[in-house]
């Protein structure tokens, strides 16, 4: 009984380390993932999309309702500089992915909007947020604890 015991609790203590690595890579991995990729965003209520071309080498990012302007945003560096420069007048984009914290910042006349998805997972193709925090210029700030999540296309 007692070598039964042993392996139980080495079957145990195996399966919690091996858990808490998978968790530990994943909570740090946004940064590794998002840069020079193309995401999918669904927004929280599920009836909107939007798609994201994070720049290879700099912070900058397309934000955009069109899933062709993404995909040609992420097809070169002079690709992304074209779509990034046309989509300015309504503002720009830049991104921070730090620890388990993706930050999306939008610069337009002078006032800066964040949105700040926190205990961030990135494994494979998909990037999931348990909650957002959002400070919009002129509108307010606030939090939302709705998980959402975002897939890479490309």
């Amino acid at each position: 009984m007692q070598k039964r015991n042993k392996i139980i609790i080495a079957v145990i203590v195996a399966i919690v380390v091996i858990c808490g690595g998978f968790y530990l890579y994943a909570s740090h991995a946004v940064a590794r993932h998002v840069p020079g990729h193309v995401y999918q965003y669904t927004s929280v209520s599920g009836n909107q999309k939007a798609y994201m071309t994070f720049a290879k080498d700099s912070d900058e990012v397309v934000v955009t309702p069109s899933k062709s302007k993404a995909l040609k945003a992420n097809r070169s560096d002079s690709d992304f500089q074209d779509v990034y420069q046309s989509n300015s007048n309504s503002g720009k984009w830049n991104y921070e992915a730090k620890g388990s914290r993706l930050t999306l910042s939008k610069t337009q006349d002078g006032k800066v909007s964040l949105w700040q998805y926190n205990h961030v997972l990135a494994f494979g193709k998909k990037i999931h947020s348990g909650s957002f925090t959002y400070q919009i210029a002129n509108a307010g700030q606030g939090v939302d604890h709705k998980s959402t999540s975002f897939e890479q296309i490309r």
